[in-house]
Order: structure tokens, then sequence, then C-alpha cells
């Protein structure tokens, strides 16, 4: 008589179905919290000028907030220049930068979302770069139409042209927004895309 094999036999491999264990899940929730956030940061542009377009709603100033677990915080944004870079390059846009401090009086947070088909690590990193080439002091720095109106004249920028700028070279477009009771102006005339690739002409 012939011995048969069986699932039951002794020393026959049971099957077994695989779960997911502790470890695995921690890798997960690491690998998801190191992939960097993008936030807009929106506050009162310049303090007190910012109220200037009283009685309409005040206007905005907006930064770039990239929180990233490895490398910590970097906030992004345009500035006009002063005295710092000389007189003959006053009131022109350049790029700011300070990293690990957040912007206080943040009046408006909206989350930004990396275009598809794009990590948000390659998003931050592609925003930091274009960041770096953009052309200081070529730009000059312009009030709003009418100066509390809620729109720049045509080819004229702010630091709200600066960011949407910024995010259209990385993006393809700029991101719309919702800031209701603040005007925007600025974000509708993004700065054009060859001045984040180092292309600008004075």
């Amino acid at each position: 008589m012939t011995a048969q094999n069986s699932a039951g036999a002794l020393g026959a491999p049971q099957p077994t179905r695989a779960h997911p264990s502790s470890t695995d899940k921690a890798s997960v929730a690491e690998a998801q919290h190191s992939e960097p956030t993008v936030t807009l940061y929106g506050r009162i542009a310049a303090g007190p000028i910012g109220y200037v377009s009283w009685p309409d709603p005040p206007d905005l100033h907006f930064s770039i907030i990239i929180d990233d677990a490895y490398d910590g915080i970097t906030v992004l944004d345009g500035q006009p220049t002063m005295m710092e870079a000389g007189i003959r390059n006053m009131a022109l846009i350049r790029t700011n930068r300070y990293d690990n401090a957040l912007p206080s009086g943040a009046r408006v947070k909206i989350a930004l979302q990396p275009p598809q088909g794009m990590s948000r690590r390659e998003f931050a990193h592609r925003i930091t770069v274009n960041s770096q080439k953009f052309v200081s002091y070529v730009a000059p720095y312009s009030a709003p139409k009418n100066i509390r109106g809620s729109q720049m004249r045509a080819g004229e920028y702010n630091s709200s042209s600066y960011v949407a700028g910024l995010l259209q070279s990385v993006m393809g477009h700029a991101p719309e927004i919702s800031a209701p009771g603040f005007q925007t102006p600025g974000w509708e005339n993004p700065i054009p895309g060859h001045f984040f690739k180092g292309e600008a002409i004075r």
C-alpha cells in the first residue's frame, strides 16, 4: 500500500498567508512622512502698507513654505531690493530665502499639490532649484494699478507675481487660489518663465 502525501501529512509544507509586519507599516509611514509638504502662506503685504487698499480688502504677500523632515523648513518668496544691492538696483525683484523659521502673521494657508506624475520631493526640489535660477535685480518691483487696485498693469510685477511665476515654471501653470476677504494683486500676472531659467536680459 502506497502512502499518499496530503496537506495534513507530517512534515508537509503548510500554506501560509503573508501579513504586513509592524516594521513594514512603520517603514511606509516613515516614507510618507519624509515626503516634503509645500504650502502657500499669505500675510498682509508690507505690514501697514498692505492696508492702503482700504476700504477694499487688504493685499496679501505670498511665501512658499517647504517643510521637509530631512532638510527642515525653507521659505521662498520675492522681495524688492533696498540699498543692499546699491542705488542702481533699488526696487528690483530678488529671490528671498530663509530657513527653519516660519513667516509670522499668516492669514491664509493653502496646501499645494505637485502636478500629476511628479512626487512631492521632486516638486519641492524643482521649486528650490528654479528659485536659485531666478535672475534677481532685473524686473522692477511695481505697485498695483491705481495703487489700491486688485491687479497689476500689464508687464509689471510684485512679490505675488514672483511666487505665481515660480510655481508656474514648475507646474506649467499658476495654481488658482482662493483668499476670501483679501486682494491678491500680482497673482494674475506671473513673472515669465525665462526669468527662472537665468535667461532674463537687462
